[in-house]
């Protein structure tokens, strides 16, 4: 006689939500009053999303009390996600007690705005203008909201999705809106007919090493000792110049000032020089940016939060209008 075996119960797929007894509990007792939604993420770290009016309330309590300690901004991001939105993101870590979350937030794509984490992590500074430029995120009452990575003179934010991929290059006081009506990016059925082609004709036909003879390896090595051996006299004129002055890279030297010579001790650099003929000085005909202007002092929050509203108001409308002059003062209006 033959048992029946009982069919076993599927598995239930593995739960987001972080264990209990997690920072997010943590954060929950904290601040009882924000709304957190926890989940962990692809590492095991614990991820917290909350209303973006509740952001620096949240980071500025998360470094202040005891029990969270979150002293470093290890790095502040954003992400598009298109018909959802902007994603704001922030990677914090507490370095006494070793332990990190990720507080997310989510903004509209247009208008996308935020209030500053700068009073709160020096590191923000840099990462929210990088936020500003790249994503189109306002942040009030950062202290220099300027472009960090592109001309001054560019209002594009190339991390967009709706970014377009082709290659953008514009002197600098160029109109964007002009100059894209003057060079439209090619169709895509151009592109993707134009592309195989032009691989094809650009990437020359290489053996695979296990496919070479003897000679045709030995060959091989000799042209990659070569190319190290010029990248390296290169290098070697590089830091003369550093040495005497000159920014890296063959940048402009001060006027006057004569190209120095390869070092003596290195007797491959006379080729690189030779190679490498002097330019002219650089001169840079921009006009020089006008001096920033007094920016108020932002009182505490709990002191004057009306108060603290109106001066973060009054810097984000000082940037502004600072960014505009000098987009204005390149272009020559």
């Amino acid at each position: 006689m033959t048992s029946r075996r009982t069919p076993a119960a599927p598995e239930e797929p593995p739960s987001n939500e972080p264990p209990p007894g997690s920072i997010a509990d943590v954060y929950r007792e904290v601040m009882p009053l924000v709304s957190f939604e926890a989940a962990l993420t692809k590492g095991d770290d614990v991820a917290l999303t909350i209303p973006s009016d509740s952001i620096h309330e949240v980071l500025e309590r998360g470094r202040e009390d005891e029990r969270l300690q979150m002293n470093l901004l290890r790095n502040q991001t954003a992400v598009d996600w298109e018909d959802r939105g902007l994603e704001i993101v922030y990677h914090l870590y507490s370095i006494p007690l070793r332990q990190a979350v990720t507080i997310k937030s989510w903004l509209p794509s247009d208008g996308a705005v935020v209030e500053s984490v700068t009073d709160i992590y020096e590191m923000a500074n840099w990462a929210e203008r990088e936020c500003r430029e790249m994503f189109g995120i306002e942040f009030i009452g950062h202290p220099d909201p300027r472009n960090l990575l592109l001309d001054e003179d560019l209002d594009i934010h190339p991390l967009r999705k709706s970014h377009p991929l082709a290659p953008i290059e514009m002197e600098q006081g160029v109109d964007v809106e002009f100059f894209t009506k003057q060079h439209p990016p090619p169709e895509p059925e151009e592109e993707e007919e134009a592309a195989p082609e032009a691989a094809a004709a650009a990437a020359p036909e290489r053996k695979r090493l296990e496919d070479m003879t003897e000679e045709e390896r030995e060959e091989r090595r000799a042209e990659q000792a070569e190319r190290v051996a010029r990248a390296r006299e290169l290098a070697a004129v590089r830091r003369a110049e550093r040495l005497a002055g000159a920014p890296p890279a063959g940048g402009p030297r001060p006027e006057g000032t004569a190209p120095p010579p390869p070092p003596a001790a290195t007797p491959t650099a006379a080729p690189a020089a030779e190679a490498a003929p002097a330019s002219a000085p650089v001169q840079d005909d921009r006009p020089p940016a006008p001096p920033p202007p007094e920016l108020p002092t932002i009182p505490d929050a709990e002191e004057d939060p009306e108060g603290r509203a109106a001066a973060q108001a009054e810097r984000v409308r000082l940037g502004r209008e600072l960014a505009a002059a000098r987009r204005a003062q390149l272009r020559g209006e």
